[in-house]
Order: structure tokens, then sequence, then C-alpha cells
């Protein structure tokens, strides 16, 4: 627009400028006219150029947004696939449980029933068969005394005297029970509907449907060959158009709270098809996975249970990570080729191998702020005051170095050294088995806080340091050759 507006200020010049000097004039202005055409054809075709561009970008915007719309709409459709399954399967084997519940009880009922039955028949059945007897000898006796009736005028005395006799050894009768003697067979259900309540609520209380998991990974930082995963529980959603059916946990004390973090490096990007194995189980809301390869992929899922629950509960959304930064290693010794100490497993094992002292550091500063140092001693000794473990701002050329400015030295006796000054505060020795970390958050540009824990029991400084984003490197210093420290 103000390139065309100049050659309409151009041609406007020229008419008031009229006939003088028309010829070289017109000339001269032709030429404006034509350079005029050519920026403004390039100043449009520049200005089409950056629109396209714009349009492309917003474009290659859209696009993204319209990827992340089919991820959520999958994650939609396959976490409700899935938690459909679920229910179905689960509810079906609570069936099949309590119709076989209930078919067991129903046998076990009968089959008592059956018995008591079985058992007071017994003697009732006997004593049907002595009235049967008894009954069958009257019967002959009453027919017996009735055809002597009938020959009465010829029977002897001795014969009427017999069958009375006979007749009077009869009357006793056996022992029949009364019916309060005997079973009445009865069972006992409840007679109001409470074992149907009761059955129905429970039913009723099974399964809870949420919108999200009831814990979902939060931060994931990347550290030296680990990675810092922390999680939470998600505020309350919305009130549901549903509220039958989408339910929040509505429970939001941590007391009796346990978290699960599971990972898989299987190489699987599919979550369903990925293998987890467990790395943690407690009840902290964080938790740094160690000796993780730099660049490789890791899913990492967690889940929640409260206190009393045998099992936790449903799985966090899997997110995937990687840290690219290597491990820490042990480097060599700045004085001579590390001849005191021996090196393996990629940097992460360090063998005491002579008697000489040697200090053996970090390959360079590794421990920046915001990350954590952990020594596990896989076989120690009797460590001396002038043994142990620490933090250095530069490489410490030997021993003697340890207890000057620039260095945090924990001593195997467990003393700490700030700077070369002792500390009040001891730890336990390291020893055998021992474990030692240091974890560093930075306090100013200047100054860290350094965070020692061993044995469980952990000591907070905070210390002057030449520049707090450098980092730091971590070492050790021991005598004897039985030493072996990994470093995580």
């Amino acid at each position: 627009m103000v390139v065309l507006q100049k050659m309409a200020d151009l041609e406007q010049q020229q008419q008031q400028d009229g006939g003088v000097n028309s010829g070289s004039g017109s000339s001269a202005g032709e030429r404006l006219r034509e350079e005029y055409r050519r920026h403004v054809q390039t100043q449009l075709s520049h200005d089409l150029v950056d629109a396209i561009a714009s349009l492309q970008q917003h474009q290659h915007h859209l696009q993204q947004l319209s990827e992340q719309l089919e991820l959520a709409t999958k994650q939609v459709k396959s976490s409700a696939t899935e938690t459909k399954d679920t229910i179905n399967a689960t509810l079906d084997a609570f069936l099949v449980t309590v119709n076989e519940a209930v078919t067991a009880r129903r046998h076990q009922l009968l089959d008592e029933v059956q018995q008591v039955e079985e058992e007071a028949l017994v003697p009732l059945e006997q004593c049907g068969r002595e009235l049967a007897c008894r009954l069958d000898e009257v019967e002959e006796r009453v027919t017996q005394g009735q055809r002597l009736q009938r020959h009465s005028g010829v029977m002897a005395r001795d014969t009427v005297l017999r069958f009375q006799e006979e007749a009077a050894a009869m009357t006793s009768l056996p022992e029949v029970p009364a019916l309060c003697a005997v079973p009445s067979v009865s069972v006992e259900f409840p007679s109001d509907p409470l074992m149907e309540e009761e059955v129905r609520e429970l039913v009723g209380r099974a399964g809870r449907v949420s919108r999200m998991g009831p814990v979902q990974i939060t931060n994931i930082v990347e550290q030296p060959g680990a990675l810092l995963v922390s999680w939470e529980e998600p505020s309350p959603q919305p009130p549901s158009p549903l509220p039958c059916l989408l339910q929040v946990d509505e429970d939001v004390s941590d007391e009796g709270l346990e978290f699960c973090l599971e990972c898989s490096n299987t190489g699987a990007t599919d979550p369903h098809a990925a293998v987890f194995t467990r790395k943690y189980e407690g009840p902290d809301y964080s938790f740094l996975l160690r000796d993780l390869k730099a660049g490789e992929n890791y899913l990492l899922r967690v889940a929640s249970r409260r206190e009393g629950a045998s099992c936790f509960g449903p799985w966090s959304l899997v997110q995937a990570a990687s840290t690219n930064t290597s491990h820490f290693k042990w480097g060599s010794s700045p004085t001579n080729a590390s001849s005191a100490w021996t090196v393996a497993d990629d940097g992460r094992l360090a063998c005491k191998t002579s008697d000489e002292p040697e200090v053996l550091h970090s390959e360079a500063p590794l421990l920046k702020p915001g990350s954590s140092v952990l020594f596990k001693i896989l076989r120690g000794g009797g460590g001396c005051s002038d043994e142990g473990l620490g933090l250095s701002c530069m490489p410490v050329m030997g021993p003697e170095h340890l207890l000057l400015p620039g260095t945090l030295f924990l001593s195997a006796q467990g003393c700490v050294f700030l700077d070369g000054v002792s500390r009040v505060t001891r730890l336990p020795a390291i020893q055998d088995k021992s474990q030692v970390s240091f974890a560093v958050e930075k306090v100013s540009s200047s100054k860290v806080r350094v965070y020692i824990e061993s044995q469980e029991k952990q000591v907070t400084y905070e210390w002057g340091v030449p520049s707090a984003q450098d980092g730091l490197y971590f070492l050790a210093s021991f005598g004897e050759p039985r030493w072996k420290i990994s470093v995580h």
C-alpha cells in the first residue's frame, strides 16, 4: 500500500510539472514507475510467501492438534473398552462365585437335613418293626382265641388256662417316643429381607468408575543415569452428568496411603504389550529411578492403595521418559593413572587394589544442583579418620587435600568436615554394606545446600562454592585394598 501511494504521488507530481521538459521527464517517470512496479511485485511476492508460511505453520499446528485429538479419542475409547471388559469379567466371576457359594450352601443345608432325618428315622423304624411284630402276634392270639371260642364245648380246661396265661403275658406295650421327643426339622433364614439387602449393598459398593486414575505422574526430571519421578492424587473433577457411575474418591487424606511405581524398558511402545517391573512401593510421592541407560525409552506408571487394601488400584496414564545424561562414573587420579584403584562396570564400580593412598574422584564435576549421588559399600574394612567419601569443587590431588577449603568430606568414622572444619554432628561409621548419599540443591549462585544421609541418619549443611551451576566432583579415599564402592 505504501508503494502504491508513492506511485500515485509520483504521477500527480508529473502532472503538475506539465510540459516542462516533457520528453526527458516522461522517460524518467516511466523508469521510476517501472522500478516501483518491480518493487511492488517483489514486496507482494514476499508478503505472499510470508502469508503462505504463516498458513503452513498454522496448518502444522492444526495437524498437531488433530493428532492430539486423535490420541485423546483413542485413550477415551480404549480405556472405556478395557474398563467395560474389566467390569464384565469381574462381575461375571462374582456371579460364578456367588452361584457356587449358593449352590454349596444349598447342598450343605440339604445334607444336614438329610443327616438329621436319617438319624431320627433309625430308632423310629426299629420301633415300627417291633410294633408290627407285636401286632402280628396279637392278631395271631386273637384268631386262636376266636377258634377256641367257637369250640368252647369241647375245649379242655388246661387249654383255656394256657391261652389266658399267654394273653396276659402280651399286655406290655413297646415304648414309642412322644412327638416332642423326635426332631421336627426346619431351617432358619432371616424373616425379613436382611440377607438380600446385605448382598445388594455389598454388590452396590463393588467397583468405582473414575474419569482418571486415583494417582497420576506429574513430573519427570532427568538426572545422570536416572529419572526422578513424582506423582500426586489429582484434584476432584467437576460433577459428572452421570454421578451414579463416574465417581471420584473423596478421601484425600494421606493417612495409610501407599504407592507403587513400575517401569518397563522392553522396547515396547504400546503400554498394553509392555512388561512392567516393580521399582518402588511405599508412602513417598517421588522416587529416583537409578541405573538407567542414557537414550533408552522407559515407560512408567504408578498406582495407589489405602491401608487395609490387599491390592493396588487402577494404574495411572503410562508416561514415556528417557535420560540423555550418562550415569555417574568414577574417573582416574589426577596424579597418576589410578594405579591404586581399578574401575569396572562402565565406570560404576571402583575397587581398591593397593595400600597406596590415593583419592579417586568422578571423571568430571557430574553432581549438579537438584541431583544426588549414592555410594554403596559392597565391601569394606575398618576405615580411619583420613579415609572416607566426599565432594569437592576441584579435582583433589591427594589425601592431604581432603580437609582443605573447597571440599566436603565424610570420614569413615562418621565425622563431617566442611572446608576443613570439623562439624559437631556425627554420622554412622562407613563400613561393609553401608550406603551413603549426598543430595545437592541450589541456594544461590555461590551457595548450595547439601544433604548427607548415612544409615537412615541425615545432616544438612549450606556450603559456599565458586559456582553452584558448574557441578561438583564426588570422591573416595581409602587405604586398604579390600574396599569396593559402587556409585549410582
